[in-house]
């Protein structure tokens, strides 16, 4: 009579092996996470969890020859040169630090290359709790050892701020690495950041500051969400947009075509609220009593 291993039954549960002679159902099975996005996190047990998240974004916009567009280019690189890293000893693995003030389009950048990630049929997992998500990684790369991960590190500073930077550091180049891994870290504040971080090669391989787009940048950008716009129109927007981050373009587009707003005053107005960002050092004498974000004089500036 010949052994033969069971079947996954229709409902797709299986054996969980929990001791020497000791088993429990362990419900639905799949042999690999569907390609996607993915926040982790441990429940109460400590049991690591996965949970696939939407990539809540604008219109993503590519730009070829652009610093974006190169950078996605070298990862995608990247993954085929596993094994000239084997050869030379070293684990298959790149990291990114992007930086720069706010609205100028890190963010983007990083759905475009998770969205590249994911076309392609590999995985992006997100830190939210550094322990918890080097917990969910070594448990993951022990289901699945060679399949590609981008790891993401939004604000970096803010993560490093609330839970130090012990384990990230265990993580960046320390005993808890993984092999066939990007990380990508993101920061409005590049000066909080320890030169630990920052400084030695091997953590963040390139350190890339993203600025406001250029005026070929802007074009393409207002072309395509405005298509109705004459030649000498969309000169004019592009002029009077000159050094606006990415989300204030997207601001003076909805503050003229959404609502009804005059051009160059929406853009007069982006401009200075892109010189001037509020702060909570600014209130610091202010009495609390009746004190509010509409008495302080921001209420009607764009979030």
């Amino acid at each position: 009579m010949v052994n033969r291993l069971p079947v996954r039954n229709e409902y797709g549960y299986q054996w969980m092996i929990t001791g020497p002679n000791r088993y429990q159902v362990c419900g639905r099975t799949t042999d690999a996470l569907p390609a996607g996005a993915y926040t982790v996190y441990t429940d109460g047990c400590g049991n690591p969890n996965y949970q696939a998240r939407e990539l809540q974004a604008d219109e993503l916009i590519h730009f070829p020859d652009s610093l974006p567009a190169r950078v996605q280019n070298e990862i995608k690189k990247f993954w085929a040169l596993g094994d000239r890293f084997a050869r030379y000893g070293y684990l298959h693995r790149r990291g990114y630090l992007l930086y720069g003030k706010q609205g100028c389009g890190k963010s983007s950048l990083v759905n475009q290359i998770i969205a590249d990630v994911i076309a392609d049929g590999h995985l992006a997992f997100y830190c939210q709790y550094p322990s918890d998500f080097i917990q969910c990684m070594r448990k993951f790369r022990d289901v699945e050892p060679t399949r590609p991960i981008v790891c993401v590190f939004e604000d970096i500073d803010a993560i490093i701020e609330h839970y130090g930077d012990s384990d990230l550091l265990q993580w960046l180049d320390g005993n808890h690495q993984v092999d066939k891994a990007v990380n990508l870290a993101t920061t409005n504040y590049p000066e909080k950041l320890d030169r630990r971080i920052i400084s030695r090669p091997r953590r963040f391989d390139r350190i890339l500051r993203i600025d406001a787009p250029d005026a070929r940048m802007r074009e393409a950008y207002l072309a395509r969400k405005l298509p109705e716009l004459t030649a000498t129109e969309l000169a004019r927007w592009v002029e009077l947009t000159n050094d606006l981050p990415f989300a204030a373009l997207a601001e003076v587009v909805i503050s003229v075509c959404c609502m009804g707003n005059d051009l160059e005053e929406a853009a007069k107005l982006l401009r200075s609220i892109d010189a001037h960002n509020p702060s909570s050092a600014e209130f610091a004498n202010t009495p609390q009593d009746g004190a509010n974000a509409e008495t302080n004089g921001i209420a009607d500036q764009p979030a």
